[in-house]
């Protein structure tokens, strides 16, 4: 949406102290429950607000107490085009990691204004679950490494503890969904990626990467990982397949995932005209979350909205939406410990598990 340009002047000030009111902090207020866990969100990253938002205040209001965050790396290398964001030139070396810095720092300086802790250690996890907000540092993709895993130990000291591997860009970690394959799957590079992860205590993301490319990381680690957002197709896709295609993950691949501790995440991309495509409204995404619960498992199942970054006209806009769908499976009289799971367990026992970087084997 575009929004329209302020132009009185009594209006924008109307506008500005509407703005300052709402980033007052929200000591004590109530954190509604159960408590809600998102694997991928840009929710508050890139959406004009003239009335402002205090992201702590939503997520106490929304009972959402971990949030992964995730930071773009290849923005400014991509376009949309009719078949979903493809790659339009190639960086040169030393760029994506002078732009991801920037970019970093710009959404750092954002949690510190809404007064957010980030999820650090694993005593932060513990806050969250009981009912403490905290936000997960995360990375889409890990192109700002440009093949250098002697870099993940900067990025974890900067905060980061979930880091995705790829996402539209070709980079020397391995192969993307969306793409020409060019690596066979994981590159050598990418293999040490992931364990210097796993040495640091950061969470693998294998969302946008081929089949091939998870079978490879699930071989050079076993550290449970996530696929944090998209959905679960039969076959999944491949790179010339429309964009909602490509980018699922096939059954096959999910429960690879699951069957290493891992956990998938669901997405609020809308899809129109594909009755094969299964999710149009609230109702259908808490009928897909119990879908994917019985074909991996209830503790292998999360959200994982891509809130802000799932196109345009998407199921869920904020966490208000996100509490819809845990309230109608709530009302469905699922036993409290898979709706734990499903909400806030899962993704937290993983996490965890990565912060101390223990073997999930």
């Amino acid at each position: 949406m575009v929004y329209p340009v302020m132009q009185r002047r009594g209006f924008g000030q109307w506008v500005a102290a509407a703005a300052a009111a709402a980033a007052w902090p929200s000591w004590g207020q109530e954190v509604r429950k159960p408590y809600l866990a998102d694997m991928h969100s840009h929710y508050g990253m890139f959406m004009p607000r003239p009335f402002g938002l205090d992201m702590a205040k939503h997520m106490r209001e929304t009972g959402t107490t971990l949030l992964a965050w995730a930071v773009t790396d290849d923005h400014r290398w991509i376009s949309n085009s009719p078949r979903g964001w493809q790659q339009t030139r190639q960086p040169q070396p030393g760029e994506l990691w002078e732009s991801f810095q920037k970019r970093l720092a710009d959404n750092q300086a954002k949690l510190q204004g809404w007064g957010l802790a980030k999820a650090l250690v694993p005593a932060d996890v513990d806050a969250a679950l009981a009912g403490e907000p905290r936000i997960v540092l995360a990375t889409e993709a890990a192109n700002f490494l440009e093949g250098d895993p002697a870099r993940v130990a900067q990025a974890h000291a900067w905060g980061v503890r979930h880091m995705q591997m790829v996402h539209f860009i070709h980079g020397p970690l391995g192969d993307h969904q969306t793409a020409e394959p060019r690596h066979g799957g994981l590159a050598p590079a990418g293999a040490k990626v992931i364990a210097a992860c796993k040495q640091h205590g950061i969470v693998v993301d294998l969302a946008h990467s081929t089949a091939a490319f998870v079978d490879g990381a699930l071989d050079a680690s076993d550290a449970a990982m996530v696929w944090s957002h998209s959905w679960i197709s039969p076959q999944g896709g491949n790179w010339q397949d429309p964009g909602y295609i490509a980018r699922s993950l096939s059954l096959a691949s999910a429960r690879k995932i699951a069957a290493r501790g891992g956990a998938v995440g669901l997405w609020s991309v809308r899809v129109n005209r594909d009755p094969a495509y299964p999710v149009h409204n609230v109702k259908t995404f808490a009928d897909e979350m119990l879908r994917m619960a019985d074909l991996v498992g209830p503790e292998h199942v999360a959200f994982g909205t891509d809130m802000e970054g799932a196109g345009s006209g998407p199921i869920l806009h904020n966490y208000a939406d996100l509490r819809d769908v845990a309230d109608n499976l709530v009302q469905r009289g699922v036993a409290q410990a898979t709706l734990h799971a499903i909400f806030i367990g899962n993704y937290a026992r993983i996490l965890k598990a990565a912060m101390h970087g223990a073997s999930t084997t």
